[in-house]
Order: structure tokens, then C-alpha cells, then sequence
């Protein structure tokens, strides 16, 4: 794989003659600043004094309980508010039964009062069944048993 012309042949060609750098135009560098002393202590390092302070552990723990009763004082009152939604959607259902209830009992006496009426019925009776009232009547007493009758084919008793 060749350039063999164009900019990219200048730039890979190593060859190529360097640039001359004029170092005496170059600036003077800054006299080094002196630092403050490291020093290095022996010990455990990163190790040391790793503990929690109890007073964080006290703070935290706190915070951590104030945080779990928040949580239960909220679900408790979420949980009363749906019982208490719950009660007054069965209230409202048990109502509007109560309610049909009550309209179709009024109905039913309506109509009982109406289909049960005794000019009603005889009107009926007379003009669509063509039924006449009846101007006396007979009148069984079936209270007395009648005497046995002897019959032919019965045995005789002895």
C-alpha cells in the first residue's frame, strides 16, 4: 500500500527533510518553587481509625426509625381510607338496591290492587269470558257423612 502522491505521501514519507527549530528563541524556564516538606508518619495508614463514630450510628439509626414509622403511619392511613371508600361504594350499591326494592314493591301493590279488584274481575268475567252473575245458588252441606247405601254387589254382613 503506496501514497504516492497528495498530502498523505508528505506526511508518511519519512524521508521527508526535518524542520529546523531555532532553541535559542525558546523561553527561559522558571526557577523550580520550593514546597512545603512532605513528611512521611510510620503507622497503619489507610487502615487507621476506621469506625463509625456512635454519635452517626445514634443519628442514623434515628433517622432510620423516624423513616419507618412515617412509612407506617402512611400505610395505615392509606389503608383506612380504602376501607372507608370500600364501606361507602357498598353503602351507595346497598341504597340503590333498597331503592329498585322499594319501586318494584310499590309496583306489585299497584298491580295487586288493580288485577284484584272485584269489579275489575267481574267486568272481565262478563265481557270477554261472556259470563253471567248467578241468581241464587245450591248449597252442599257435606258436613253429615250420608248412611252407607248397600249395594248389590257388596258382601253381607254377618
Amino acid at each position: 500500500m503506496g501514497y504516492t502522491s497528495g498530502s498523505a505521501a508528505v506526511s508518511y514519507d519519512m524521508r521527508a527533510e526535518a524542520l529546523g527549530y531555532d532553541y535559542s528563541a525558546a523561553p527561559a524556564y522558571p526557577a523550580p518553587v520550593s514546597r512545603p516538606r512532605l513528611d512521611v508518619v510510620p503507622g497503619a495508614g489507610r487502615e487507621a481509625d476506621q469506625m463509625v463514630s456512635p454519635a452517626f450510628v445514634q443519628t442514623l439509626k434515628t433517622l432510620l426509625m423516624l423513616v419507618v414509622a412515617f412509612c407506617a403511619v402512611g400505610a395505615i392511613r392509606v389503608s383506612v381510607a380504602e376501607l372507608t371508600a370500600s364501606s361507602l361504594n357498598s353503602n351507595a350499591k346497598l341504597t340503590a338496591a333498597i331503592e329498585t326494592a322499594t319501586q318494584a314493591s310499590s309496583d306489585l301493590e299497584v298491580k295487586r290492587s288493580v288485577y284484584g279488584a272485584t269489579t275489575r274481575i267481574r267486568d272481565f268475567a262478563t265481557t270477554a269470558l261472556g259470563m253471567v252473575e248467578s241468581d241464587g245458588g245450591v248449597t252442599l252441606d257435606v258436613s253429615d257423612p250420608a248412611p252407607a247405601a248397600s249395594t248389590p254387589d257388596a258382601p253381607a254382613a254377618s
